[in-house]
């Protein structure tokens, strides 16, 4: 079970479910703004109504055979179907060689088996999360809210995470980014944060702990600065003299981001945690 567990096609195959749920994913992308049903109808094209079989819609096949078109009336598909798939087949497929990682022994397997499958919902969350939050400027109630509680019960099965860090991750975590957006309101009469950050980084520390929740939450706001001044400065640059910059982004996908990299660096992060809370 062992030589199994670590052989390439334990990898492939982690990587082919990768896709299946970037397939999801896409569905759940588009239709959760809407409030529509990710079950009912079937997929379809979004221009032409036409169902879309089921040759027509395997994870990355179907859209590079197809040339990212639909059969029946050629519209072109947005190129971020095809991104969407792979990259959460790479995060899955990098998700199963974390968890399987340290996992040497036969009663070994199990555990990081049952890591892996949690890892990767969660990672599938925080992607359909990331793309919302950049469509319509806004994190869906219905994965936080439900997403809290369910991946809170995971971890405690898991065992690998103190309840204790959890339930901080969960209330303290919410509690200091309302803090945080409260101030900064105060003082700039603009928002930072809003509620729905706050339930995304009580979502991430359900699952991982408090350190995971500070960490996305600083982590992210470090990672936004490193992508977008150099933008704020270009647009500073071409905008004329006396006119007002107005930029929004949402921090959403910045505080995934983040999260994403503790899930995979998380003992090195704990070590530096360690250290500066001993």
């Amino acid at each position: 079970m062992v030589a199994l567990a670590h052989g390439p096609a334990a990898y492939v195959l982690a990587a082919l479910l990768g896709a299946l749920l970037g397939s999801f994913a896409n569905v759940c992308i588009l239709r959760i703004p809407l409030e529509k049903s990710i079950v009912r109808p079937g997929s379809h094209c979004f221009a032409c109504d036409a169902p879309i079989r089921w040759y027509d819609n395997l994870p990355l096949v179907s859209y590079l055979v197809l040339g990212g078109r639909c059969r029946a009336c050629k519209v072109a598909y947005s190129p971020r179907y095809l991104f969407v798939e792979i990259a959460t087949a790479l995060l899955v497929a990098a998700a199963y060689a974390h968890a399987l990682a340290h996992a040497r022994g036969e009663d070994e397997i199990p555990i990081a088996l049952a890591r892996f499958g949690v890892d990767a919902l969660f990672l599938l969350a925080l992607v359909i999360i990331a793309f919302i939050d950049l469509d319509h400027k806004q994190i869906p109630d219905v994965i936080t809210i439900p997403g809290i509680p369910i991946f809170f019960a995971f971890a405690v099965l898991v065992g690998d995470v103190p309840i204790l860090d959890l339930v901080l991750g969960v209330f303290a975590s919410y509690g200091v980014a309302g803090l945080l957006g409260d101030t900064w309101y105060f003082l700039f009469g603009r928002d930072a944060l809003g509620l729905g950050d706050a339930k995304l980084l009580s979502f991430i520390g359900a699952l991982y702990g408090w350190r995971a929740s500070l960490f996305s939450l600083f982590g992210g706001a470090v990672l936004g600065s490193v992508l977008l001044v150099p933008v704020l400065v270009v647009r500073r640059l071409r905008q004329g003299k006396g006119e007002v910059l107005r930029f929004e982004t949402p921090y959403g996908p910045f505080i995934v981001a983040a999260a994403v990299v503790y899930l995979f660096l998380s003992g090195t992060i704990k070590v530096g945690f360690a250290r500066l809370f001993p």
